[in-house]
Order: structure tokens, then C-alpha cells, then sequence
């Protein structure tokens, strides 16, 4: 009977110890000093800044203010600040306009993020060099432009900025704030280190202007659109360059219920374009695009709330049932967490540590509630809602 239950468990526990390992290797990585060097150009680029809000009254008037401030760093006659307004109030987008922002009202049967950018690009085709992707929550750093221009000026064609959490008010604030903080220092800062692509995050992006339009209607994606743009710039053998000092804070979910959607809508985007892209992805390897396959198999990784938990019980299970499948799963779980303690700054782990060990049962609960989101999210936008941007 133990036999036959070990080789039942052995494909979760392989796929989990893979991706702990995998995790662990791109942690060590981040933390190796960049060799790379340049002489700043400092000539200013023309940028497009596109904001799609949709029915976020609540955070665009606060971080349209803020976001405004650039001026004082960047040329204001050097960038336009879009917001593509979805579902945005009529006295909203006057107080837009009145602080001096643009606004691309848009009206669709069912709204997503790709349709909503894909509108802007058609009306706004003027002469940029480049284009930035903000959430309507987003307040980037005043010198994110100046370093986004460095960057353009650099040669890099794709560029994805720091996103730091804005709040902590909450406990699952706190966890989804040290989520994005592995997530950067792992999937962007790790995988430039191996010389590969980093990560998108869906804002705090920037692009070459003739880049972003070339590949903008393409996308078709109701959710994960970033995941989508991955694969298709990594196809298209476009190195995306992580920039640590181009910095936005994001609003992070104030509650496990948006936890739960959201989650849901990044899982179905994931895996759904992990089986659609597999067989391309090692087609093209032939082609030498091994990037494109990194980001390919990178989809394929467990829900990350719920591999931790996932391994301590294939690791208690499996003591009872064979030694060598126990110390495999052993070296998993010693991976996965490893991997957290190395990209996690000890200071802020400590001070919340009680706060996170009291939510990670709400937060596995939760992560399971996203499955039920899956289905939904392949035909219907799951839009997160946000309360009050944060400086």
C-alpha cells in the first residue's frame, strides 16, 4: 500500500522540490552584485504615461496629483499623463483635466485593461519615444522618468520598475507587500542576474514608444495581460530589463476576500498560457530563444502561498512512507523557505512575524478560494478595487 501511495505522491512532490530549488537559485542570484557599467546619457525622452482606471474614483484624483509632481523633475512638456477613464465619474474627469491631466474616456460591453490601452494607442500617436504603464493606484518616484530615460538611452526596449507596497494596515497587506518583495528580488533582480528576463508586473512599466505599439495590439488577454506581453517580447527575443531605481508604490489588497479574486484571475492567466505556450516555447529553443522558454516554464510554478504548506505535508506524509522521497521533499520545503529568508529583509520579518503566523491559515484558505475564481476569470474582468493611494 505505501508503494503505491508513494508513487501517487511523487509527480507533487518533484514538482514542488523543483520549483523550491528553482526559487532558491534565483534568490542566490539576486544577491550578486551587477557587473554592468555605462556613461548616463542624460538626453530627455518624450514619454506617453497611460493610466487605465476603471471605476477607481476613489484613488485616481490623489495619485494624479502626486504623480503630476514629475514636473519638477522631468520637463513637463516632456510627457503627457493619460488616464483612460472606465467608469470614471463626470466630476472626476473634470478634476482630472483641471490638474492638468489628459483623460481618454472609453466605454466597453466588458471592460479590460488591454482594450482600455489599446484605445489610448490609437487616439494618442503623436511623436513619443516612450510609453509608461501606471495602475491607477500607482505614485512612482520623481526622478522615475529621468531614470526611465536613462534607460530607453541605454538601448534597453523594455523596462520594469520597482513596485514597493504602499501600505501595511493590514495583515494581508503586510504578507502580499513581502510577496512582491520575493517576487522582485527572485523573478526580476534573479533572473537579470542569470541573464535573463525579468518579470512584468502589469505597472510601473516602460517601453519604447515603436515597441510598446508594435506588440499592444496583439494582446487579447482579459486578465494577466503582463504575463501575455512576457511571452510575446520574449519570443520576439526582447531582453526586459529589471531598474531597481525606478520606483512606484502599489497599493497592496486590503482584504483576504480581493485576495482571493485576485489570485484567482493571475492563476488562470497563468496557467492557461503555460499550456498554450509550451509547445512554441520548446519549438523555439531550437531558434536559440531559451528566454522565451525560461518564461514559458516559469508559468509553470505552484500557487506560491500554498507550496510551503503543500511541502511540510508531503514531507510528513512521506516519513511514513519511503526515506528517499522524505529527504526530497525535506530539501523542497528547505528550498522554499530558504529562498524567502535570503530575498525577505529580516528586520520587517521579524516585527510582523506574529502578525503573519496568525493570518497564514486566512491566507491558505484564501489562496484555495482562488481556485474557485479561475473559471470565472477566463470570460469576465476581475477588477481589484483600491481605496486611497498611498505615498
Amino acid at each position: 500500500m505505501s508503494t503505491i501511495v508513494s508513487i501517487l505522491i511523487l509527480p507533487l512532490v518533484a514538482w514542488l522540490t523543483i520549483a523550491g530549488v528553482y526559487q532558491l537559485i534565483l534568490a542566490l542570484a539576486s544577491q550578486v552584485a551587477p557587473k554592468e557599467s555605462f556613461e548616463a546619457n542624460e538626453t530627455p525622452n518624450r514619454f506617453l504615461i497611460l493610466v487605465p482606471a476603471y471605476q477607481e474614483d476613489a484613488v485616481i484624483l490623489e495619485s494624479t496629483r502626486k504623480n503630476l509632481a514629475l514636473r519638477y523633475e522631468y520637463h513637463r512638456d516632456l510627457f503627457d499623463y493619460v488616464v483612460i477613464a472606465d467608469g470614471l465619474k463626470a466630476e472626476t474627469q473634470a478634476a482630472l483635466r483641471s490638474l492638468g491631466a489628459l483623460v481618454h474616456t472609453v466605454n466597453f460591453e466588458k471592460s479590460t485593461k488591454v482594450k482600455a490601452l489599446q484605445s489610448a494607442m490609437r487616439q494618442f500617436n503623436k511623436d513619443y519615444d516612450g510609453v509608461v504603464i501606471l495602475d491607477a493606484d500607482n505614485v512612482v518616484n520623481l526622478s522615475f522618468l529621468r531614470k526611465a530615460s536613462l534607460y530607453l538611452n541605454q538601448g534597453y526596449t523594455a523596462i520594469q520598475g520597482q513596485r514597493r507596497a504602499a501600505n501595511s494596515q493590514s495583515a494581508i497587506a503586510i504578507l502580499d507587500g513581502f510577496s512582491e518583495t520575493a517576487n522582485n528580488a527572485m523573478l526580476c533582480q534573479g533572473a537579470n542576474r542569470l541573464g535573463l528576463s525579468s518579470k512584468l508586473s502589469g505597472s510601473g512599466m516602460a517601453f519604447t514608444y515603436d515597441l510598446f505599439k508594435s506588440v499592444v495590439f496583439q494582446l487579447e488577454a482579459i486578465g494577466g495581460f503582463d504575463k501575455e506581453m512576457e511571452l510575446m517580447l520574449t519570443r520576439q527575443q526582447v531582453y526586459i530589463k529589471y531598474a531597481t531605481d525606478m520606483i512606484v508604490s502599489d497599493e497592496k489588497v486590503a482584504s483576504f476576500e480581493a485576495y482571493s479574486r485576485q489570485r484567482g484571475r493571475w492563476l488562470e492567466s497563468q496557467y492557461s498560457f503555460f499550456k498554450k505556450e509550451m509547445v512554441p516555447a520548446l519549438k523555439g529553443l531550437k531558434e536559440g530563444k531559451r528566454d522565451y522558454l525560461h518564461k514559458t516554464l516559469q508559468l509553470a510554478l505552484p500557487p506560491r502561498a500554498l507550496a510551503p504548506l503543500a511541502l511540510i505535508v508531503c514531507t510528513i506524509t512521506t516519513f511514513w512512507l519511503t526515506e528517499a522521497l522524505f529527504f526530497v521533499a525535506l530539501a523542497g520545503l528547505t528550498a522554499n523557505i530558504a529562498s524567502y529568508l535570503i530575498t525577505i529583509p529580516s528586520g520587517p520579518l521579524f516585527k510582523h512575524s506574529w502578525v503573519i503566523f496568525k493570518a497564514l491559515p486566512s491566507l491558505f484558505s484564501s489562496t484555495l478560494g482562488a481556485l474557485k475564481w479561475m473559471k470565472r476569470s477566463r470570460t469576465e474582468f476581475l477588477h481589484t478595487s483600491h481605496n486611497l493611494a498611498q505615498s
